[in-house]
């Protein structure tokens, strides 16, 4: 039996009536609320895989679209330095069209760039430049990461409202435990 199976049957017998005589009712509310929350966080498994299946699914339609793309080179002809609050550094360059003609347009260019320089740049099918295309395994990351960032999510959350729960049933213990201590304090018959 795996441990998990195991711990829950522990909080079962514990919040079961009649069962764990010495339990109080704030152990009982303690016991619930978490054993709730795992079995939520193991729901949350199967729907976080459906969210991969939804993203990966979109995400493979956007490659689809981005097939047309191509990567030419360019030559660069003046290089653009960063500007105060970017790190970026584009430069003007000029690339071949797959009709033969030239195109010259701004493109990023990595530091240490001068002018002479080929850069790779992915172009539209007007000659435009545009992003690198997104592949069949980018779109499955994506997808993966998005999966696994709503699992996480809903773990964050069941974990806060566990926390919550266990702070008010802690501050009701403490209430108790003093009652219980001035209780024993002001009876005198006892010594």
């Amino acid at each position: 039996m795996s441990p998990i199976m195991v711990w829950l049957g522990r909080q079962w017998r514990l919040i079961s009536p009649g069962r764990g005589s010495l339990a109080r009712a704030w152990d009982r509310a303690e016991a619930a609320v978490l054993a709730t929350a795992v079995l939520a966080a193991l729901v949350a498994v199967p729907v976080a895989g459906v969210v991969v299946s939804e993203v990966r699914a979109a995400q493979t339609a956007v490659s689809r679209q981005q097939a047309e793309r191509h990567e030419v080179d360019a030559v660069v002809l003046e290089v653009t330095p960063p500007g105060l609050d970017s790190d970026d550094v584009t430069a003007t360059a000029v690339w071949r069209l797959p009709g033969g003609s030239d195109r010259t347009g701004t493109v990023p260019a990595g530091r240490g760039t001068e002018p002479g320089d080929r850069v790779p740049v992915w172009v539209d099918p007007a000659g435009e430049p545009v992003p690198t295309p997104l592949t069949a395994s980018n779109a499955l990351t994506v997808a993966l990461a998005a999966g696994l960032l709503a699992w996480l999510g809903v773990v964050v959350v069941l974990g806060l409202l566990v926390a919550l729960v266990r702070a008010g049933l802690d501050r009701l213990r403490l209430a108790a435990w003093e009652r219980e201590w001035s209780e024993f304090g002001s009876d005198k018959t006892r010594w």
